[in-house]
């Protein structure tokens, strides 16, 4: 039975390889397509400024890691003053506040920002999020995340560039696996 591998997957060329970011389960001869993210050095598309992540969560903390890899620079905003402490201490620039607050934002650089990355679980704070960033900064690129589908198409309409919808992510997430466990059954 022939499967159909489209999971995406993180990786990082190095030396000559390119080494995917965990194991995978896929059998030998499975063709990859890979598309570099950003080479070292250069500027997200939309230039223009560092990007800023709102919340630094696993989410938030993804995003870091794929600046970092790209040496893109960034400004992290978060809430909890353990982790604005711990990551101040590494090294990281980052501001505790609320980003659905003007002045946080604007301390954040939000006005010469090309990217806002609303990583937090907080739909309420991603609306508000959304709507003050784009009228602060009409070119700046938005993603932003939702727990449901009704939030997405609401942060859409106040100016997300795209949306990552969790219940979507969970509903892809029991398909692939499934549809993958279907496929091995005799």
């Amino acid at each position: 039975m022939k499967t159909d591998s489209r999971e995406q997957r993180f990786a990082v060329y190095q030396h000559g390889q390119v080494e995917l970011d965990g194991p995978v389960d896929w059998p030998a001869g499975t063709r990859l397509v890979v598309q570099p993210v950003a080479p070292p050095g250069v500027a997200p598309e939309r230039a223009g400024g560092p990007v800023v992540i709102a919340g630094f969560g696993l989410a938030g903390r993804y995003v870091a890691d794929l600046l970092d890899h790209g040496r893109i620079d960034y400004v992290l905003v978060e809430k909890n003053p353990v982790t604005v402490e711990t990551q101040a201490c590494l090294g990281r620039r980052i501001i505790q506040g609320d980003i659905s607050d003007e002045a946080t934002l604007r301390l954040a650089g939000i006005e010469q920002a090309a990217i806002l990355a609303l990583t937090i679980p907080d739909e309420q704070a991603v609306l508000r999020s959304t709507s003050l960033a784009r009228r602060l900064n009409p070119d700046i690129y938005i993603i932003a995340r939702t727990n449901y589908t009704s939030a997405g198409i609401k942060a859409s309409q106040l100016g997300a560039d795209d949306v990552v919808k969790a219940e979507q992510a969970v509903a892809l997430q029991f398909y692939e696996r499934l549809r993958s466990r279907l496929n091995r059954q005799p």
